[in-house]
């Protein structure tokens, strides 16, 4: 992932069980993030703005949707 990539993210909401029993995940994936930072593989961690918000999340929870060729 390089800047100015289109990307979308994972999010995750915890459900608990009604009856003691595990709690479970609820996961979905948004559109509309822009890669900020350059992305180095090793840290694993990508740098995006999303909804005005400049965040730092998981690479694995984050999907390359259209490459910015403008910076190449």
């Amino acid at each position: 992932m390089k800047i100015g990539d289109m990307v979308r993210i994972r999010k995750r909401k915890l459900i608990p069980h009604q009856h003691a029993g595990p709690p479970e995940w609820d996961e979905w994936w948004e559109e509309g993030g822009i890669v900020v930072e350059e992305y180095n593989t090793w840290e694993k961690i990508v740098t995006i703005l999303h909804e005005g918000e400049v965040k730092r999340i998981a690479a694995n929870d984050a999907q390359l949707v259209s490459r910015n060729y403008e910076n190449e």
